[in-house]
């Protein structure tokens, strides 16, 4: 926790801030990689952060704050793990030299893979090598052999050295961080009542914690439900659980659905519906096995319509396989909606606007880490069903280069484009729990 959060992180934002202590036989106008430094460029970047919040969805936990105006106070270790590693990559774009920015990625790259609690074999080695790759440059790059820099080397730099290679000894991160206690200590004063014998009634608090949790692992039954369905929720198999808002009543949908809907029911059971066009239901909410709620812009943009600060949780990571050909895509889900075939057989699906591909040259050059896609409304159109959807993610605008925003073409290239977020260390979040409640954000109360 404290490594990855706060360690890494504030050497990161010191170099980029040109905040690091400097020698009198040093100049800070020397280094290159301080793009961050000018007042004016970190504020149009802070407030580039504070932007990002309305796309990070509610299961990502407390968004980033305006680094600017917020870095000094009581910025969280969460906050910073979501501002560095991941919209960081994304907001240097437009702002760091290549070198410096393709350097960077390295770091995240290894970062990202490091927090998860299973890792493949060949992630795991291609995160070392990264991670190598990048304390070696960073001495290259930074350090540069100069005595006057040898503050630049901290322990936590030479820790990356050890990183993915102690989780083969020690297990995943996870299973030794200080992300439970610390959350340990957090609900436990949450419920001090006692103020004048403050750590007579915290140990009082702790002992009946642990006396309750004991009676659980002796008698299961004793311990309270918590995989009750929400009240008209369904439960579509696999852990995926469908949930409303639900429409008032079937609507025809427009042409492009109703093609998407046709090619999939073709393609997919070999059905040749002619010209019928659907009519149907459309559900607002999907609880995935992961425990996050899939949302639609059919509620969520509806909430936007009216003014409410919803953070958006309907851009998803679709994973298909197609004649044993994998494909993982982002899209915006538009609606879920049911779909009877025959008395015996439902279809759950989901009507998406699919983002392109990721540009692949910015994929070189950021090692995997910067998925840069275009968002293509209502040119896009597909329906899929709805357990293909692994997660949820967000997509954050991808500022322009200066190049790019002087290019005559610049909207008809570059307009709409977003990069992917994904939940950092998804699977150690969703460590050891069967259900979730169902999230209280974006709330809207409009049920049949």
């Amino acid at each position: 926790m404290h490594h990855v959060s706060l360690n890494l992180t504030d050497l990161v934002i010191s170099l980029l801030r040109g905040t690091m202590r400097c020698d009198k036989t040093d100049d800070v106008a020397d280094w290159a990689w301080a793009c961050l430094a000018d007042d004016d460029t970190w504020d149009a970047h802070g407030a580039l952060v504070a932007d990002a919040t309305k796309y990070l969805p509610g299961s990502f936990g407390r968004p980033p704050r305006n680094p600017a105006e917020k870095i000094n106070s009581g910025y969280k270790a969460w906050e910073y793990l979501y501002y560095v590693f991941g919209l960081l990559p994304g907001l240097l774009w437009a702002t760091q030299k290549p070198l410096f920015h393709a350097h960077f990625c390295k770091l995240v790259a290894g970062v990202r893979v490091a927090l998860l609690l299973v890792i493949p074999v060949d992630r795991r080695q291609r995160a070392h090598t990264l991670l190598l790759e990048f304390v070696k440059e960073f001495e290259e790059m930074y350090y540069q052999r100069q005595i006057d820099r040898i503050h630049f080397i901290r322990q936590s730099l030479h820790t990356l050295i050890h990183l993915i290679a102690e989780g083969l000894r020690a297990g995943p991160a996870c299973l030794y961080s200080q992300w439970v206690l610390e959350t340990l200590i957090g609900n436990l004063s949450a419920e001090i009542r006692s103020h004048v014998e403050l750590f007579a009634n915290l140990s009082n608090r702790a002992t009946r914690r642990s006396q309750t949790n004991a009676l659980f692992s002796m008698f299961p039954e004793l311990a309270p439900i918590t995989d009750a369905l929400p009240m008209g929720a369904i439960d579509i198999g696999d852990d995926f659980v469908l949930m409303r808002a639900r429409d008032r009543r079937p609507r025809l949908v427009d042409n492009a659905e109703t093609e998407a809907t046709r090619t999939y029911l073709d393609g997919t059971l070999g059905l040749d519906i002619g010209t019928w066009r659907p009519a149907i239901w459309k559900w607002a909410h999907v609880r995935l096995p992961n425990g996050q709620i899939a949302r639609t812009a059919w509620k969520e943009c509806a909430g936007e319509a009216r003014g409410n600060a919803v953070r958006r949780s309907r851009m998803v990571k679709v994973f298909t396989v197609v004649y044993w050909l994998k494909d993982q895509r982002f899209a915006e889900v538009q609606y879920f909606f049911r779909l009877g075939v025959s008395d015996e057989q439902t279809l759950d699906l989901a009507m998406l606007s699919v983002f392109t591909p990721p540009d692949p040259a910015i994929l070189r050059e950021t090692q995997d880490v910067l998925l840069a896609c275009r968002y293509q409304g209502g040119q896009s159109r597909e329906v899929v069903d709805i357990k293909e959807i692994v997660s949820v993610v967000a997509m954050v605008p991808l500022p322009r280069h200066r190049e790019e925003a002087d290019d005559p073409q610049s909207d008809a290239l570059y307009l709409d484009r977003f990069f992917a977020v994904e939940k950092l260390g998804l699977d150690m979040v969703w460590f050891g729990r069967e259900d979730v409640a169902e999230e209280v954000d974006n709330f809207d109360g409009d049920d049949e």
